[in-house]
């Protein structure tokens, strides 16, 4: 065998083996990136079969809430409609008694205003002198 033809025999057989060593790299890599897909996928699966749980629990508190709002709405009605009562009421009962209060404040207004002038006036007679300027005991 000529020797050119040996040379290029050694070339492509160390080109084959380069194509080989750069293939089982690829290869090695491609086994590493899959291995990492894989273990996406599974945190994937868990992290979906999670949040199928938790919608699933959103749903039903979702059905129970539905289920307790109607009557909440009617107390806080009823509630409403028992102040507007209550309200009422207390109006009512605030005309009707407030003009008697006021009426009797003034009375007793001038009864204190009254007794006081009188007791002064008798106060003041009571100490006026008598008998000469001299009040006897």
């Amino acid at each position: 065998m000529p020797v050119l033809l040996q040379v290029c025999a050694v070339i492509v057989t160390l080109a084959i083996v380069a194509i080989a060593l750069a293939v089982t790299r690829a290869m090695t890599r491609f086994v590493v990136a899959s291995d990492e897909f894989t273990r996406t996928a599974e945190t994937i699966r868990s992290s979906v079969a999670q949040a199928e749980a938790m919608t699933r629990q959103l749903r039903e508190l979702a059905n129970e809430l539905e289920s307790i709002v109607p009557p909440i709405k009617k107390v806080a009605t009823r509630f409403g409609d028992l102040g507007e009562r209550a309200a009422g009421i207390t109006s009512a009962v605030l005309s009707e008694v407030e003009a008697p209060v006021r009426n009797t404040l003034a009375l007793i207004t001038g009864v204190r205003t009254g007794t006081r002038s009188l007791l002064g006036a008798i106060t003041r007679r009571m100490g006026q002198p008598t008998n000469g300027g001299y009040p006897h005991e």
